[in-house]
């Protein structure tokens, strides 16, 4: 495999050569946060790792693996999916800031005075000038012959192998599952997706609901065709970072639960016993056989919501007659802290009559919980929690269960009650579990961020092979920028949609950076000024056919802005 170019930073050492008037290239950062993201990647061992274990569909390596991963990456970060959207990615984005001018430059076209994006390419074939590092019809041909399922086994296994040597796992081994449907436009051509019936909140609609439905209800119903997203979701118990451990996209009739399984056991098999230590699960999961036998081969347990209707419900309905049953209260968050960074300079210090604004509603929710009433929307609610242990009436189950019933208030009926299922019997309260089970709510945000801030079903072609990689390379490029932005201290970041992410990792004032002998610096405006002024005629003659350079390419690349 071709040698990933990567330029060090080392600022000291670009200075020193920079008195002495060499230096290569002098770049104006435009993409920061990309740019950073693929230096990121590729500082170390992880791309080069990624693209050994690839399934390449090509026994001749025309273009290295890494940089189609990387361009593959670069589209799903830039929010182009489309392949002949390539050189608007390359011109626009941080690839080429972040590998350097090996990979390619930017120059003006003399004959026709346009912006153009100049590229070496990496093989002797070009009849004409590149504008992109590789043709993008090339990178469209290898996603397509990659097979599908040869694309989410190598996401499934070998990358989580990956992730696992970098340190990405937390000790904790905390967990969530999850099955998401993906819409499609009504177009037959779409391989592997199906035609369901769904209701106005976009829950599928089976034929004995159908037939229950009033004529009103069933005219809010519409056909759509679609896939099936299950995923494995890696956190911790304060959500500073979100991994997809696991994928697969299957026809959207397809049901979760045997695929939920498969993919633990393909993680199980992949990783070893220990990664997953709390596998927390909406109750479309449920399966006795399966839960009994994770715990007992795997030593993983299982948090999972119960159905009504079962009998290990009922019978621990019929056990809280007893005087030794004892009921705790528990304060239940209505969903994901905002996130913790200013939006507005004018956000703090609050004014006086804000605070004391503040201030007043907090007495009054506080008097309306003393009250019983239940809180607004958006404000933590006291629920009721008692927690039955060895249960053993569900008989497909082998193993014991403990079981939480949840209810509103101490006086709800309970035939409004709920329950969830733990293998962990070591806990003696409720509200640990119900603590845990109340995560699955970062697994249903982070399919909202990706379907409306990544768009992940923005597809460009019904080829399966063509969604699969959108997918999993959406879900790929997520989980690096999310450990990217936990290793520069930045965690609050991770639960930020992708706009205002992007937003918070751009850099305000414009960065200057130069590059020489394999090695970069980048210096503020003011810095590069400096430097720029003390260096030697011989160097200064050489710096002003760039700077020149550069005036050209701004003043044409920005016509209605300020000349430079």
């Amino acid at each position: 495999m071709p040698p990933i170019v990567v330029y060090e930073q080392n600022k000291a050492y670009v200075m020193e050569q920079f008195h002495n008037g060499h230096f290569d290239y002098v770049e104006v950062v435009q993409e920061v946060a990309q740019r950073d993201f693929f230096r990121y990647v590729a500082s170390t061992t992880l791309l080069e790792r990624l693209a050994e274990t690839y399934p390449s569909p090509r026994s001749k390596e025309e273009v290295p693996t890494w940089f189609y991963l990387s361009a593959d990456m670069a589209m799903r970060l830039h929010g182009n999916h489309a392949f002949n959207g390539f050189p608007w990615v390359i011109s626009t984005g941080g690839l080429l800031s972040a590998f350097g001018p090996a990979l390619g430059t930017k120059r003006v076209d003399p004959q026709t005075g346009q912006l153009r994006v100049e590229c070496n390419g990496f093989n002797a074939k070009n009849a004409y000038p590149r504008q992109t590092p590789c043709d993008p019809d090339f990178l469209r041909k290898i996603a397509r012959d990659t097979p599908a399922d040869q694309l989410m086994s190598w996401f499934n296994g070998p990358v989580q192998q990956i992730f696992r040597r970098h340190r990405y796992f937390d000790k904790a081994g905390i967990f969530i599952a999850d099955g998401s449907y993906i819409f499609v436009p009504d177009n037959e051509h779409y391989e592997g997706s199906v035609k369901m019936l769904f209701d106005e909140h976009n829950r599928p609609v089976g034929k004995e609901r159908e037939k229950k439905m009033s004529a009103a209800e069933l005219k809010r119903c519409q056909w759509r065709r679609c896939y099936k997203m299950v995923s494995l979701l890696h956190t911790n118990e304060t959500g500073d970072f979100f991994l997809y451990a696991g994928m697969r996209i299957v026809p959207g009739n397809d049901h979760e639960c045997p695929i939920l399984w498969e993919m633990v056991d393909e993680f199980v098999a992949a990783m070893g016993k220990g990664v997953i230590n709390d596998l927390i699960l909406d109750r479309g999961f449920l399966d006795g056989e399966a839960i009994a036998r994770v715990k007992t081969e795997y030593g993983m347990d299982v948090t999972i919501g119960v159905k009504r209707n079962m009998n290990v419900f009922e019978d621990a309905l019929g056990l809280l007659d007893f005087p030794e049953v004892q009921w705790e209260s528990y304060t239940r968050e209505p969903g994901e802290l905002p996130v913790p960074f200013r939006r507005h300079y004018a956000d703090t210090p609050r004014p006086e009559h804000i605070e004391k604004r503040e201030a007043s509603r907090q007495r009054k929710l506080d008097e309306q919980r003393a009250a019983g009433e239940r809180p607004p929307a958006g404000e933590p609610e006291q629920i009721m929690l008692t927690r039955i242990k060895d249960l053993t009436t569900w008989s497909s189950c082998s193993v014991p269960l403990d079981l939480v019933v949840c209810r509103d208030s101490q006086e709800a009926a309970l035939d409004e009650a709920w329950g969830i299922l733990s293998t962990d019997r070591e806990e003696s309260t409720a509200a640990p579990a119900a603590k845990r089970y109340h995560l699955r709510i970062h697994i249903e945000e982070r399919h909202r961020h990706l379907k409306c801030f990544w768009d992940l079903a923005g597809f460009t072609s019904p080829s399966f092979a063509l969604v699969a990689n959108q997918i999993i390379f959406t879900a790929l490029t997520y989980s690096l920028l999310q450990q990217q932005i936990l290793r520069q201290a930045r965690k609050a970041l991770n639960k930020a949609t992708k706009k205002r992410l992007l937003e918070e990792l751009a850099s305000a004032p414009t960065y200057i950076t130069v590059f020489t002998h394999h090695y970069y610096g980048t210096f503020h405006n003011l810095e590069y000024t400096d430097m720029a002024l003390s260096v030697s005629e011989d160097a200064r003659q050489k710096l002003r056919v760039l700077i020149r350079k550069k005036k050209r390419e701004m003043r044409l690349a920005f016509p209605d802005g300020p000349a430079p």
